[in-house]
């Protein structure tokens, strides 16, 4: 079966103006979500300049120079192509790849750039960030489908522009998106049941990105 393979330009689907306020009156800025109906009502929200390029330079040194960053072993013992952090309430642990990982209180950075994804959708109480180092770290084909993780994950790119796939898991049909400097992919609906992502390996010649995802987990 032929792989149908779109590169976005996004369609123009239940575009809205989002106006993400902080506590006072003065807006923070504004954004336009792209919504995007998928096959077996998995929804995607995309935007590709969430935020401005001065808060995404500053958001991505800091997360970058104050974030507790380690390399794990994956499933197969193999270490995972990426360094990680996590963040959240207290208390919180998400098992990923055969691992717990446990959060670490929130840093401001965080907290400011969870404020602002709030803003447009989901509420959220833990962070696992990801930093690729160069094109030959990557992210394999998974879904978030775990049971205590709820169907909203707000994943915001920071640096270099890398592609993230999106797979159906039954006709294949895959889609592709370029992740840039301050863009937000807000995955809800019925996704993570119905399709994967994943961010491959590329042999240009790219710099660091760091990725965050938030996740609203449930305490056992």
């Amino acid at each position: 079966m032929a792989v149908k393979e779109a590169s976005v330009t996004l369609p123009q689907r239940d575009g809205h103006r989002v106006q993400v306020m902080p506590d006072g009156d003065t807006p923070l800025h504004v954004t336009t979500m792209q919504t995007i109906h998928l096959a077996d009502g998995g929804i995607l929200l995309y935007e590709d300049a969430f935020l401005p390029p001065d808060l995404a330079d500053r958001c991505f040194t800091q997360v970058r120079d104050e974030c507790a960053w380690e390399q794990k072993p994956g499933v197969f013992g193999h270490m995972q192509p990426r360094l990680i952090a996590t963040y959240g309430e207290p208390g919180l642990v998400y098992r990923y790849s055969g691992r717990d990982n446990v959060a670490l209180p929130w840093t401001p950075t965080l907290l400011e750039i969870k404020q602002q994804i709030e803003a447009v959708q989901g509420e959220y109480n833990y962070c696992l960030l990801n930093r690729y180092r160069s094109g030959q770290d990557s992210m394999g084909m998974h879904a978030d489908d775990e049971p205590e993780m709820g169907n909203v994950i707000g994943s915001l790119s920071l640096g270099a522009t890398r592609t993230f796939r999106i797979r159906h898991n039954t006709t294949k049909e895959t889609m592709k998106f370029q992740v840039g400097h301050g863009t937000l992919i807000i995955m809800a609906g019925t996704m993570q049941q119905f399709w994967k992502h994943e961010v491959p390996k590329t042999k240009e010649a790219v710099g660091e990105r760091i990725n965050l995802t938030f996740r609203l987990i449930t305490r056992k």
